[in-house]
């Protein structure tokens, strides 16, 4: 997905010029994110939906950021959970591998979720997301009974917190 370093330094050339082209690849990526065939036909059936090709500035900026986030990822150390479909056509998961690999975090997670692609939650079918969304409250809940969830929430017990959420 991401265009090749010469193509974006050769439009960089331009001064600017060429940032409002839609001369970048690939603008069938809704397919590449959205797994369940429903769910896929209501997203890509949304008439404010962008379905043209990215523009040149956008793809230079991402990959602007992309070089900015890979520069700090040795500086995260706060808590964090990574999550990426393996067979996901937007983004690599080699990416989510590196920022777990190259975090300085002492409490990182990285779970790679076989055969599930860009969107994660709104994109797979219902088993799926239920899956991840269950993996994610699983590592949130960890952390608050770790770091003290067991104390009064607003004014009620961490159970009574619990059976109202529930």
């Amino acid at each position: 997905m991401k265009p090749s370093r010469l193509r974006l330094f050769l439009y960089g050339l331009l001064f600017g010029m060429a940032d409002t082209w839609a001369a970048m690849p690939d603008n069938k990526m809704v397919g590449k994110a959205i797994k369940d065939p429903d769910r896929l036909r209501v997203i890509a059936s949304n008439p404010r939906r962008y379905t043209g090709q990215p523009r040149v500035g956008t793809m230079r900026e991402l990959a602007r950021l992309c070089d900015f986030f890979r520069t700090k990822f040795v500086e995260v150390t706060a808590p964090f959970l990574t999550v990426h479909g393996t067979d996901d056509g937007v983004t690599s998961p080699e990416g989510s591998k590196m920022f777990y690999q190259r975090a300085a975090s002492a409490d990182k997670t990285l779970i790679l979720y076989e055969g599930m692609y860009h969107s994660l939650i709104q994109g797979e079918p219902e088993e799926n997301s239920s899956r991840v969304l269950a993996d994610m409250r699983a590592w949130i809940d960890e952390r608050v009974e770790r770091n003290g969830g067991g104390e009064a929430v607003n004014g009620h017990s961490h159970g009574e917190v619990e059976e109202a959420v529930n």
